[in-house]
């Protein structure tokens, strides 16, 4: 009794270890969080942008200037006291709004990187989703195997007990002994299946030797809730990747308008001290300059930066379509997914198990023949793998779903590295 009493505390411990083990999908989310070196690209770039943002605000540095005039030459040049010299200082005075134009630009570069870390990050969220049930069905799969071999182990015992009656032949026997032994080498190759997602997911948050097999708990099909085709296309219009292309079309007008900014001549003032070495004499000098736009008045760059701009427009609309066409096919994978499902769990397996149940009764009445079981027991295998299949195809389209209809603050609201604003001053 002492021996029953301490297995079952055993048992009870390694259920409980087991069960503290098991990860849920946000628990793996936040590990890849963690340790992903996308987070670090995206604040890094993030940071990029905004010290992009902080250079298109200033001004020209100015530039001084040295000159030394007739300090040698032939006659009475030949001496260097009939050297002048001039030190100056020089300013560019950028016209046309340039300034502004470029903070502009800068400024919708950094929402766009911002917004394509955050798809960025959906993406990753998509790949982690699609491995942590590639480990939910691998789970499901060795359940379904050590099924199967639970179920030819009892015919095994079953017909070596009517065999020994003289009720089975040897046939029937070895049939049964190849059956188990072909299971036992799928029940093999499961488990190294779940070994192998395991080490997948383990990989996404930098685990990239990992030996132990991940217990994964919660639903594979996560999407419980029935959607509406209207409901599907709704949110695109304000999804992640519709706000990207929005925003590639604000970045090119911006383009637009920095480049007629740049038709703008700009204007550089000078002024200095000249020393005349002769005399021991200064004078102050004073200057002005302006590019002549003889060859290029900058139309051109114009020109270039309104056709990228249509270009992101049409890309947009290709985009949209694009979009909406991916999001339809998955919705109608996800319906035909789970009409199938429906009918093979409610129809289909419970009489494939009812047809197994009976034509084994018949078979150990001696009604049957065992190749007549081993149909029945091959139909509901088949049954079981379809169910498996149409759950994986579901789950699969649940994942793209996710990525352009959920609302998903877990990455919303993710935080990166920013840098505080600096003003421009006039």
């Amino acid at each position: 009794m002492k021996f029953y009493t301490a297995l079952l505390w055993v048992l009870m411990a390694c259920s409980a270890t087991a069960s503290a083990s098991a990860l849920t999908f946000e628990q793996v989310w936040q590990k890849v969080v963690e340790h992903h070196p996308l987070i670090t690209a995206a604040n890094n770039r993030l940071e990029a942008a905004e010290f992009n943002r902080r250079s298109a605000g200033l001004r020209p540095n100015p530039r001084l200037v040295f000159e030394a005039e007739n300090f040698y030459g032939s006659g009475e040049y030949e001496r260097a006291g009939q050297a002048e010299t001039a030190f100056m200082a020089e300013q560019t005075f950028e016209r046309g709004g340039k300034r502004e134009a470029r903070s502009r630009l800068s400024s919708h570069n950094k929402t766009g990187q911002q917004l394509e870390s955050r798809r960025q990050l959906r993406l990753l969220r998509q790949e982690v989703r699609r491995r942590f049930n590639q480990v939910l069905l691998a789970q499901e799969r060795l359940r379904l195997t050590e099924t199967q071999q639970e179920i030819a182990t009892n015919n095994t015992q079953t017909v070596a007990r009517l065999h020994e009656a003289g009720a089975a032949t040897s046939d029937d026997l070895a049939r049964a002994r190849v059956q188990l032994q072909s299971i036992e080498l799928a029940l093999t190759r499961a488990r190294q299946q779940q070994l192998s997602a395991s080490q997948q997911l383990a990989a996404q948050w930098g685990d990239m030797f990992n030996a132990e097999v991940i217990v994964a708990a919660g639903p594979l099909l996560f999407m419980r809730e029935e959607l509406t085709v209207d409901q599907v296309l709704a949110p695109l219009d304000i999804g992640i990747d519709q706000k990207i292309a929005e925003q590639k079309i604000r970045a090119q007008q911006a383009e637009v308008n920095l480049e007629k900014a740049n038709a703008t001549v700009d204007v550089t003032l000078a002024a200095g001290v000249r020393r005349f070495s002769a005399t021991d004499e200064y004078a102050f000098t004073v200057g002005a300059s302006v590019p002549l736009q003889i060859f290029n008045n900058n139309q051109a760059d114009i020109d270039s930066a309104y056709a990228q701009m249509r270009a992101a427009q049409s890309d947009a609309d290709y985009l949209k379509r694009k979009i909406s066409a991916e999001v339809l096919a998955a919705f109608r994978r996800w319906q035909q997914a789970n009409q199938a499902l429906s009918t093979l769990e409610v129809e289909i397996l419970p009489a494939a198990k009812n047809v197994l149940s009976a034509t084994r009764k018949a078979y150990e009445r001696g009604s049957y023949s065992y190749l007549q079981v081993l149909d029945a027991q091959n139909s509901l295998l088949q049954a079981e793998r379809q169910r498996l299949e149409l759950r994986a195809d579901a789950a699969d389209a649940m994942t793209i779903l996710e990525r352009f209809i959920e609302p998903l603050a877990p990455i919303d609201s993710l935080s990166v590295t920013s840098v505080a604003p600096q003003e421009i001053t006039p």
